[in-house]
C-alpha cells in the first residue's frame, strides 16, 4: 500500500455505509479499478466517499450565494481526506427525459457546430435554388473588374417617389447634398432643372462615374459604400447611356421574389433559440395532435357499434346521437366497419362540413376533430383537460417535418446539405464528410470549431458510437450508450487534474468494442487525471494501474480492505476471492439448461423498424433464460426495452413507426420490463 506519498489520494477510517474503517492510498493520475463481490462496498467507497469529499470540497471554493444553487451529496463518514480532487461521476443508466436533449446536445456538438455552420453555410434562394451572396463594397468591386473592365460604369442608387408627393421636394435634400445628376427611364436629368416626369415612379440617383481599372479600386470602393449607404444596402450599375447592366446588394435578398433574409448567425441554427427554431414546434421537432389509434381503436368495429371511442359513455353520448343522425342524412352506412368505408365518408367523418359554423351542430356536422376543438375552447375546465389527454399524442410537426428548424435556416446549406441534414448522418459519416476540410494551424472561428467538431466526432467513433446519429434522442440511448457519451464530453472538455469515477463501463459492451473504451480512459489519464473505475471485468483490471479489492463477502461481512496494488500481484492475496477466480482456483458451477425443441411456444417477431432495427425478424423460445448479444449499437436495447418490452404499454408518439408483429404461440399474462430505471 502507498504511504505517506504526495501523489496519492489518502483516505483513512472510511466508514460509509458497510465499510469497516480502513485506510487506503489512491495513486493520483493512474487508472484505477475497484472491484469485488456485489454490495461488498465498492461504491460506498467510490462514489459515497471519494466523489463525494471531491465534490464537497470544489463546491465550497464558491461563494455562499453560488452554492445555494448547487446541490451536495452528503458528507462521507471518515477521519480525514487528504491529497483529494474535484470530482465527476459517471454512472450507468438514462435520466434523460426531455426532448431537447439529443446526442449533439450532450456532447455540445450542436453549439461547435452553429459557430462553423454560420460561417461556412451558403444561403441558397427557396424560389429558385440559386445561392444569394451579400455583395458588400469589396465584392462588388470584384465583380466589376471581372465583368467590365476597361468600361467606364456610372454608380448609381435608386430613389422612389411617394405617392402625393412632387419630384421636387423629393430631391430637395439630395441637391442640398451635393447630389446634381440623375436616369429617369434611361435618360440622364438635372435634379436642379425640374426635368424629371411625374409619372416617373424611379429614378436613379449617380453617385459616381468609374473607369473600372486597378488603378481605380479606392474610388470605386468610396463610391459603392456611399451608395449602399444612400439606397438602402443596394446599388445598381448603369453604362454612360442609362441602360443598367448589374445589380448589387449588401443585403441578403432573393434577386426574384424580393424576399430578405437574416445574416447567418450562430442563434440561427439552433433549435433551441426562437431565432432558428421551427415556431409551430419550437424546437422540438414533434406538436401534440389527436391520436386515431386510441379514438378509433378498433378499426373492424362500425359506427353504429361505438367505433369512435371518445362519443361513447354518459358525458358525450350527444355527439354518438349526431353522428348517427348525420350518416343516416348523408348514406354513409352504420353497420360496416370503419376501415371499409369509403375513404370520402371517412374523411367527411374526421373533417366534418367544409360550411360548418360555430352552432349549426343540429344541422351540418362539425367532425371528429371540430368535436375536439370544441373542446379545446372548454379547457380551464380539469375533467376537459383529463378528457382531451386520453386521445393526444405527439406527431411530427407538419410544418418542419421533425427538423425543429424554421425555414429560413434550411435554407442555408454546406456542401449541399443542411444543418438537420448533418445532424441526420452518423458520426462514422460525419467524419468522413469533415475529415478532409481539417484546417491547418488556422484562427479563424470556423476553423477553430471545425477543430473541435471532428475532435469529439474522433471521441465518438473511439468509444464504438460511431453509429449514432447527433439528432437521435437521448432518452432513446441505451445506459451504456449515455455513459460513453458522457464520457466523450469529458474528453472533449479536456479537463486535467480531476477525479473521474466511473460505474462499470464494460456493461453492455461487446470484447470487441472493450479495448476501444480502455483507450479512451487512458486518454484521460495521459491529460492528467485520476480515474477510478468500479469494474468486475478481467480486462479492464489487468489494464489498470492499481487494483483496489473490497470484500471478503457481500453486506455486513464485506467492507474490508482485501487488497491494494498492482493488478499482476493480486494472485498473491490469499484473501482475495477475485485472485482465486483469476488463477482458476474456482470456477463456475454448469447450471442446468432446458431444451428447446420445435415444440417449444415461442414470441415470433417480424420486420422490426427501430433505431438500429432494420426489418429484423426473430424467434425467442418462452419458458427459458433467453441471452441477448451482439456489438455495441447493435440493437439490444432497441429490442428488448422498446420493441418487446414496450408491447403493451401505451405510447404518447404517435410519430412512432410500425416496429413490427409481435405474436405469442402462448400469450403471457403480462410483461414486466426489469431496467436501471430508478
Amino acid at each position: 500500500m502507498l504511504k505517506n506519498r504526495p501523489n496519492a489520494i489518502r483516505l483513512r477510517g472510511v466508514r460509509q455505509n458497510n465499510l469497516k474503517g480502513f485506510d487506503v492510498d489512491i495513486p493520483i493520475g493512474k487508472l484505477v479499478v475497484v472491484t469485488g463481490l456485489s454490495g461488498a462496498g465498492k461504491s460506498s467507497l467510490v462514489f459515497d466517499t471519494l466523489h463525494a469529499e471531491g465534490q464537497r470540497r470544489y463546491v465550497e471554493t464558491f461563494s455562499p450565494y453560488v452554492r445555494q444553487f448547487l446541490e451536495l451529496l452528503p458528507a462521507p463518514v471518515l477521519d480525514s481526506a487528504e491529497n483529494i480532487r474535484p470530482s465527476i461521476a459517471i454512472k450507468q443508466g438514462n435520466s434523460v427525459r426531455t426532448s431537447r436533449s439529443t446526442v449533439g446536445t450532450m456532447t455540445e456538438l450542436c453549439d461547435w457546430f452553429k459557430v462553423w455552420f454560420a460561417h461556412r453555410a451558403q444561403l441558397f434562394d427557396p424560389a429558385t435554388g440559386q445561392p444569394i451572396l451579400s455583395q458588400g463594397p469589396e465584392t462588388s468591386w470584384s465583380t466589376a473588374l471581372k465583368d467590365f473592365a476597361q468600361q467606364t460604369v456610372v454608380i448609381t442608387f435608386a430613389l422612389q417617389k411617394p405617392e402625393g408627393i412632387r419630384w421636387t421636394q423629393v430631391t430637395e435634400e439630395y441637391l442640398r447634398a451635393g447630389y446634381t445628376r440623375a436616369f429617369a427611364q434611361g435618360t440622364r436629368v438635372d435634379l436642379a432643372s425640374n426635368q424629371i416626369p411625374e409619372s416617373c415612379s424611379e429614378i436613379l440617383i449617380i453617385q459616381d462615374r468609374v473607369l473600372i481599372n486597378p488603378e481605380s479600386a479606392a474610388r470605386f470602393h468610396e463610391a459603392a459604400l456611399a451608395a449602399f449607404r444612400l439606397g438602402g444596402g443596394r446599388l445598381r450599375l448603369v453604362k454612360e447611356d442609362g441602360q443598367e447592366i448589374a445589380r448589387m446588394s449588401e443585403i441578403l435578398e432573393s434577386p426574384v421574389t424580393g424576399r430578405k433574409f437574416r445574416s447567418a448567425s450562430p442563434a440561427l441554427f439552433s433549435f433551441n433559440s426562437p431565432i432558428g427554431a421551427c415556431p409551430s414546434c419550437r424546437g422540438f421537432g414533434r406538436v401534440i395532435g389527436l391520436d386515431w389509434k386510441k379514438i378509433i381503436p378498433d378499426p373492424q368495429q362500425t359506427l353504429a357499434g361505438g367505433a369512435i371511442a371518445p362519443f361513447q359513455g354518459a358525458i358525450y353520448g350527444e355527439s354518438q346521437k349526431d353522428l348517427i343522425r348525420v350518416c343516416r342524412k348523408e348514406g354513409i352506412p352504420l353497420d360496416v366497419p370503419w376501415a371499409k368505408l369509403k375513404p370520402h365518408h371517412r374523411k367527411f367523418l374526421e373533417e366534418g362540413d367544409p360550411s360548418y359554423q360555430t352552432g349549426q351542430w343540429e344541422t351540418k356536422w362539425y367532425g371528429i376533430r371540430g368535436f375536439f376543438r370544441w373542446l379545446e375552447s372548454s379547457t380551464y375546465k380539469m375533467h376537459v383537460r383529463v378528457f382531451l389527454s386520453r386521445w393526444r399524442a405527439y406527431e411530427e410537426c407538419p410544418q418542419c417535418q421533425g427538423k425543429r428548424f424554421n425555414e429560413e435556416s434550411l435554407c442555408w446549406k454546406w456542401q449541399g446539405s443542411t444543418l438537420p441534414e448533418l445532424y441526420a448522418c452518423t458520426v462514422d459519416q460525419l467524419l468522413k464528410k469533415l475529415r478532409p476540410h481539417r484546417p491547418q494551424n488556422s484562427s479563424h472561428p470556423a476553423d477553430h470549431a471545425l477543430q473541435a467538431m471532428i475532435a469529439r466526432l474522433g471521441y465518438l467513433e473511439a468509444v464504438g458510437l460511431g453509429y449514432l446519429t447527433l439528432d437521435r434522442l437521448s432518452r432513446t440511448l441505451s445506459g451504456g450508450e449515455v455513459q460513453r457519451v458522457n464520457l466523450t464530453s469529458c474528453l472533449g472538455a479536456s479537463l486535467a487534474d480531476t477525479i473521474f469515477v466511473l460505474d462499470e463501463p464494460s456493461v453492455g459492451m461487446h470484447p470487441r468494442d472493450l479495448a476501444k473504451m480502455i483507450g479512451i480512459l487512458r486518454g484521460l489519464v495521459d491529460q492528467g487525471n485520476t480515474v477510478v473505475v468500479v469494474e468486475h471485468d478481467e480486462s479492464v483490471m489487468q489494464a489498470a494501474d492499481w487494483l483496489i479489492e473490497i470484500g471478503p463477502r457481500p453486506g455486513s461481512e464485506g467492507g474490508h480492505l482485501i487488497y491494494a496494488g498492482h493488478p499482476s500481484n493480486l494472485h498473491e492475496s490469499t484473501d482475495s476471492i477475485t485472485g482465486a477466480w483469476l488463477n482458476g482456483k474456482f470456477k463456475p458451477q454448469p447450471t442446468q439448461q432446458r431444451k428447446v425443441t420445435g415444440e417449444t411456444p415461442r414470441l415470433r417477431l417480424t420486420e422490426a423498424n427501430l433505431n438500429n432495427l432494420k426489418n429484423f425478424s426473430c424467434s425467442i423460445p418462452l419458458g427459458r433464460l433467453v441471452g441477448l448479444c451482439g456489438v455495441s449499437g447493435s440493437g439490444k436495447s432497441t429490442l428488448l426495452h422498446q420493441v418487446i418490452g414496450q408491447r403493451d404499454a401505451e405510447s404518447d408518439d404517435a410519430t412512432a413507426k410500425p416496429i413490427g408483429k409481435i405474436i405469442f404461440d402462448a400469450e403471457p399474462t403480462e410483461i414486466t420490463l426489469i431496467d436501471q430505471s430508478p
